[in-house]
């Protein structure tokens, strides 16, 4: 009765236009007040304690710092210096500049972690310069949209962070189990592109000369050693990676300021607070997670859907199509962020009595929330492209669902052959 309460109110709030976070921090209030009226009173102060012990995790320090990190990036102008890298290596191939949105957008997410962070800053870039070459706006958008998804799946990734911290995962395996899921997503894309462009004609860029890949490999060389960093340091043990977090911000502002010179005291705190900003959202909703997955605790909402899961096969491999199935319906609604802090504690107990590794399961979780950033409505990527190319949501997912179609056998080969997954981890850190 309580539960069934609960996630009412928590739907019809955010039907309703409340933001996630609020939606579920008033449906847990609403359920705290309930209990005194229905069958046991719950005290009000557990909302708060509960929230605060969310939070109280070391390794979610290594958020505020990845995000930061990322604005010193796009303010540093490492984007320009990757795309010009990536323009040298593949802009005479066919799918010329929509190739280039492709390669540098998997090479920035080593970097910052966040898709819609690579999308703003690569799109900004690459979106004016592909129209002056006869692509259309639709098809930019559509492109560097579907590229930057594999911003969370390489390493450093946010949402690797925040799954650690929920399932008590190491980080540093689940860093390594994103590397070749992400390579096959760029690599797929990458084809895809070479022959949508081939087919419409869209010009290539001219071949560089040597001189000229020289220059633009030797001033990409200082960011691409950033990825190295902050995976070489956690597998040395040297650091964790709330520790690698932070030697990556220190190394990103060394860049701007000693050696790039774009980096200035006012542009370092204008950075600060931005990532301050969107920490506070992470935070909150990382809060209010952790009280909704104690009720659901109390409430036995785990035995509740391994019930309703088992009812339907017992099959491991159907399991998985429904998992992937609900996440993937649950990302055109929802951030990714509210998904994984609610379904992850309930989710992972129920797969790994039924033999699925936990960090497999994270990558694939991850990647499904993922491509929910690229389907409307409320798809993030989508929107934020939407407002830098001035083109409608519906129109950038219709020139990016060829796209989508090619990530779902991604998909489909990681969760059906999980060594894809965990063969790094075995070898690296086993």
């Amino acid at each position: 009765m309580l539960l069934t309460l609960l996630i009412v109110v928590m739907l019809v709030l955010t039907a309703c236009g409340m933001e996630i976070a609020w939606s579920i921090g008033v449906a847990c209030l609403v359920y705290l007040v309930s209990s005194g009226f229905i069958s046991f009173p719950v005290p009000l102060a557990l909302l708060p304690q509960q929230m605060l012990e969310g939070v109280r995790s070391f390794t979610l320090l290594a958020i505020p710092l990845f995000l930061f990190a990322g604005h010193l990036m796009s303010a540093s102008g490492v984007t320009e210096r990757l795309v010009r890298f990536a323009a040298a290596f593949v802009g005479h191939l066919h799918g010329g500049l929509a190739n280039v949105a492709v390669t540098t957008n998997f090479i920035m997410s080593g970097m910052s972690g966040s898709a819609v962070a690579d999308a703003a800053a690569t799109g900004a870039v690459l979106i004016p310069e592909m129209e002056k070459r006869g692509y259309s706006r639709a098809f930019a958008c559509g492109v560097i949209a579907a590229a930057s998804t594999v911003g969370p799946i390489i390493p450093p990734s946010i949402l690797f962070v925040l799954l650690g911290a929920i399932q008590n995962l190491s980080i540093g395996r689940l860093f390594l189990a994103g590397v070749l899921p992400g390579v096959l997503m760029f690599v797929a894309m990458f084809v895809l592109t070479y022959f949508i462009s081939r087919a419409r004609g869209y010009p290539r860029e001219p071949r560089v000369t040597r001189s000229e890949l020289f220059k633009a490999t030797a001033g990409a060389l200082l960011p691409l050693a950033a990825p190295l960093i902050v995976l070489r340091s956690m597998m040395m043990g040297l650091a964790t990676p709330t520790e690698a977090a932070a030697i990556l911000v220190m190394y990103v502002m060394s860049l701007g300021v000693f050696f790039y010179r774009t980096l200035s005291v006012r542009i370092i705190i204008d950075c600060a607070a931005r990532a301050a900003g969107a920490t506070a959202i992470v935070m909150l909703m990382a809060g209010v997670a952790s009280m909704f997955a104690r009720i659901a605790l109390q409430e036995q909402f785990g035995q509740i859907l391994t019930a309703a899961m088992l009812a339907i096969s017992s099959d491991v491999h159907v399991l998985l199509f429904l998992f992937n199935v609900i996440l993937l319906i649950l990302g055109m609604f929802m951030d990714a962020l509210p998904i994984m802090l609610v379904l992850a504690p309930i989710t992972f107990p129920i797969f790994a009595k039924l033999g699925v590794d936990p960090i497999a399961l994270g990558v694939i979780m991850v990647i499904n929330l993922t491509l929910g950033l690229l389907t409307p409505p409320v798809g993030l990527v989508l929107s934020t492209l939407a407002v830098i190319g001035k083109v409608d949501v519906v129109t950038i997912f219709r020139n990016a669902w060829p796209y989508f179609l090619t990530l779902l056998g991604v998909l489909a080969v990681c969760t059906y052959v999980p060594d894809v997954i965990l063969v790094l981890p075995r070898w690296l850190m086993p």
